[in-house]
């Protein structure tokens, strides 16, 4: 269940390349058909080559508003100071409607970033967060009905410890979801066809338009292509693909799809879901970890008792006959939250598909995550400490000889070194 006003705290961010090369992109998905005849040369199709692949952050909450777009942009200054945008690019953006933790419905700006490569790390997802995120929620904090969910694919920077660490602070949870699984569990992949067809079609028009006029696209024309609109160059007419994809109707139907909002199981009804046979230990059937692990394997025995009647007529059965994959029930370990166990596995997961089976898909920054990361440095620490108490104790064995051999036969002099051994010299010069 959730409580009144709980859905619009719910977002979910994804990111897709900046729709600017239409000569490599299928539109919608699908190549067109063309129908052509070997003794006629074809005509040339007008499209736009750019090497600028921008990149554009889409997302959506709960409620089924659209966050609005963030275009992060390639610059090729050194210095913070020397990064420039053009104008017509802001003048080509709109503003989005949506109420989140402003209490009323208002109109909220899109964003953009600068960098090297025109992509997501790191540093650029972080203030990403911090400076288009959080500013939706002014009322975000760390106590109960006034934390966000934010939900994020399993790409670079999602665990950068900083980050989660002051997102946590300040209300923030962030969630990775089952990686390779964006299709069937994150909310924005469900929105991102319906928007990328508009905006292929966008660009192939304003393409053909601008080739007649013997002008080419630019960086400022990516916001016209995304929120559609009358192109002053070319005057041709483009469609609103901002509207078509993150509309209330659609972002809502994302949701319902992906089981999250109302919560169900249907993502694992999709076809594309692999399903295995899940076998404890006493080689049962684990049929709470995966639900359909009989219905695999009745259809594995069939199979065989169908082969098998094959081969009894005198024909090769087994080139038919096929096992159920299998995976053993220990793999997936379960944890209790706050548990020694649970921190040791997160401390060992390596990937975000281990880290996914350990946590029990619970938010990544979560105070397992962190005892995990601190019990990881004090591993070290403890390790150095080791080493650096052995070499102590060899020095005082080394110093509790010497003293020996000094308090049974004095220090060596010209007078009484024949008294010491080699032994003992070695031990004194050690």
């Amino acid at each position: 269940m959730f409580f009144s006003g709980q859905t619009s705290r719910i977002a979910n961010l994804d990111e897709t390349d900046g729709l600017l090369d239409n000569t490599a992109g299928q539109r919608g998905g699908r190549k067109p058909i063309v129908f052509y005849c070997h003794g006629v040369n074809g005509s040339g199709t007008q499209a736009n080559k750019s090497s600028h692949s921008p990149t554009t952050i889409m997302g959506l909450n709960a409620d089924g508003e659209a966050l609005p777009p963030h275009f992060q942009l390639k610059t090729a200054a050194k210095k913070d100071d020397r990064e420039k945008i053009n104008a017509d690019f802001i003048m080509n953006c709109h503003n989005v409607y949506g109420t989140f933790g402003h209490g009323e419905r208002k109109l909220h700006h899109c964003t953009y970033g600068l960098n090297e490569r025109a992509g997501m790390n790191t540093v650029e997802l972080e203030k990403h967060t911090n400076a288009n995120i959080l500013p939706l929620h002014p009322d975000v904090e760390d106590v109960p009905l006034k934390r966000i969910i934010l939900k994020v694919d399993s790409g670079p920077g999602r665990l950068n410890v900083p980050m989660l660490a002051a997102l946590r602070l300040k209300g923030v949870h962030v969630v990775a979801r089952v990686p390779n699984t964006t299709s069937t569990t994150q909310e924005t992949d469900q929105s991102l066809g319906p928007f990328k067809t508009p905006c292929r079609g966008n660009l192939a028009t304003l393409a053909a338009a601008r080739f007649e006029m013997r002008k080419t696209l630019r960086i400022e024309d990516l916001p016209i292509i995304v929120f559609g609109g009358k192109d002053p160059i070319a005057d041709v007419q483009l469609e609103n693909a901002m509207e078509k994809g993150f509309n209330q109707t659609s972002c809502l139907k994302a949701w319902l799809k992906c089981g999250a909002v109302p919560p169900t199981m249907s993502p694992l009804e999709s076809n594309k879901v692999r399903h295995e046979c899940i076998i404890n230990e006493d080689g049962s059937l684990n049929v709470e970890l995966d639900p359909k692990s009989l219905r695999i394997k009745r259809l594995e025995g069939s199979n065989h008792v169908n082969c098998n009647f094959l081969s009894l007529h005198g024909m090769d059965g087994n080139q038919l006959r096929i096992n159920a994959p299998r995976q053993a029930a220990k793999k997936f370990k379960l944890t209790e939250p706050h548990s020694k166990e649970r921190v040791e596995a997160t401390q060992k997961a390596k990937g975000a598909g281990q880290l996914f089976h350990v946590t029990q898909d619970q938010h990544s920054n979560s105070e397992d995550f962190f005892a995990a990361r601190a019990k990881t440095i004090r591993d070290v620490e403890v390790d150095g400490l080791e080493k650096k108490e052995k070499e102590h104790l060899k020095h005082k064995e080394c110093f509790d000889a010497a003293k020996k051999v000094l308090a049974a036969k004095g220090e060596p002099t010209t007078e009484t070194i024949a008294t010491h051994t080699a032994a003992d010299l070695k031990v004194l010069y050690k």
